[in-house]
């Protein structure tokens, strides 16, 4: 079975037991590249790239010359050395509930394979389907203020309701908040963790991640029962900022891990957002959500977020180095439209990019996976039902639907995007026939 279409079975078995033999296979062979001493994530990326899968690669070594890693790296790998981690790892993989999302899958997200130092593979519980989907990072403080609660949850809802995929890291303060919001949403949400599958850290958010593994979706490239470490975030942000199309970043100190999170979103080329000094304006609807106190950091021993200065202090930095200073979801949706239009409308007939195998090809999986098409939600709908008799302002709507000025505005904006509404020069909104 391919572990795309596996999902299904992230509860039922263990991650073993739901590969194939090719599958096993390629697991093994990602091991031995992982577990290689020196052998970086950069090298590794040189030789997915050219070979097409982890066991093309480990089979080829007499070429990695031509791939750009050196013979004395090859040489390491022939050697053997890395056995001993590498099976503790795959047997501790044995009944872990989770799906191994392997570099050949054609699930693998596409954004992620363009980095420089992508995962060779993830381990994965929840929805997979939420990474087909076009994503925004929001991140923040831990020790954060009130105003930036309401700021991340208003942002994070409206983003999530237009059907936008919201990910963040699954620490306390404004990881959560932006997590709890989206996560009803259509959009969805995705954590990033810097510890094994089955750690539960940090452990004021055990409600909410009992939430993710239902709705969400969690994942991870660290192995199983591997502990939280202050070296493992800075590098899982990178997974973080690849995700997605922009970071959104909410209350950073100068030396912060949100701050690495939107340096290496620049350095990716994604859109880094922030917001004004003042977020006491933003809108915010329903029950603030729980907000336990920071437990010291994203983990043992970190001491991210914990400089001194004001809580915007980061994002004033952020924005001498080209950030964009958003007030509300729409504004982040605006920005991102060019992308959003051509990820949620797929050209007909254009298949989505997949790995090539020179071994095997890629198993395409089910017909309606990486190729569904993005649904609307139920507030477009119901506002493209309400603005075809005649055209409606932004305020009439919310009125006459019931809905947050939030909901509404990020459905407009959809609307606007996917071709399917426009804005008028009185402000009033009409279909788009």
């Amino acid at each position: 079975m391919n572990p795309s279409s596996a999902g299904a079975l992230c509860r039922a078995s263990g991650a073993l037991e739901a590969l194939d033999d090719a599958g096993r296979a390629e697991f093994w062979a990602s091991l031995a590249l992982r577990h290689t001493r020196g052998l970086g994530a950069r090298s590794r990326k040189r030789l997915l790239a050219f070979f097409g899968s982890a066991f093309a690669a480990v089979q080829g070594t007499a070429r990695w010359r031509e791939a750009g890693v050196g013979e004395d790296k090859a040489a390491l790998l022939t050697s053997g050395s890395w056995r001993v981690t590498a099976r503790r790892e795959w047997d501790a993989c044995r009944g872990l509930s989770a799906v191994l999302l392997l570099w050949t899958d054609p699930c693998y997200p596409v954004q992620l394979r363009e980095l420089p130092d992508p995962p060779v593979f993830l381990y994965c519980r929840g929805d997979m389907s939420l990474l087909r989907g076009p994503c925004l990072a929001v991140v923040g403080r831990r020790d954060c203020t009130r105003a930036g609660i309401r700021a991340a949850t208003a942002l994070a809802r409206g983003v999530a309701s237009a059907g936008v995929t919201v990910v963040s890291g699954m620490a306390l303060g404004i990881d959560r908040a932006a997590h709890l919001a989206a996560l009803e949403q259509q959009g969805g949400t995705i954590a990033v963790l810097g510890a094994g599958l089955d750690v539960d850290y940090p452990g004021g958010n055990r409600d909410l991640r009992r939430g993710m593994e239902r709705q969400g979706l969690l994942l991870t490239e660290y192995a199983p029962a591997t502990p939280p470490s202050a070296r493992h975030f800075p590098i899982r942000n990178r997974i973080i900022s690849g995700l997605s199309l922009g970071v959104l970043v909410v209350e950073a100190a100068v030396r912060s891990g949100s701050l690495i999170t939107a340096r290496l979103a620049l350095e990716q080329n994604r859109s880094v957002y922030v917001l004004p000094d003042s977020v006491e304006s933003l809108e915010y609807g329903g029950q603030e959500p729980s907000c336990p106190a920071a437990d010291g950091g994203d983990a043992p021993g970190s001491r991210a977020d914990r400089t001194e200065g004001a809580p915007s202090e980061g994002c004033r930095q952020l924005l001498q180095q080209g950030a964009i200073v958003v007030g509300n979801a729409e504004d982040i949706l605006r920005d991102l439209g060019p992308q959003l239009r051509g990820m949620l409308m797929p050209q007909p007939g254009k298949a989505p990019d997949a790995p090539a195998d020179p071994a095997e090809p890629a198993d395409p999986g089910p017909p309606d996976s990486a190729s569904a098409p993005f649904r609307a939600s139920s507030v477009e709908d119901r506002i493209l039902a309400a603005i075809r008799p005649e055209p409606v302002s932004a305020d009439d709507l919310c009125r006459t639907l019931q809905l947050s000025a939030a909901e509404v505005g990020a459905a407009l904006v959809m609307l606007e995007v996917q071709g399917r509404a426009r804005r008028l020069a009185d402000l009033r909104y009409a279909p788009i026939r």
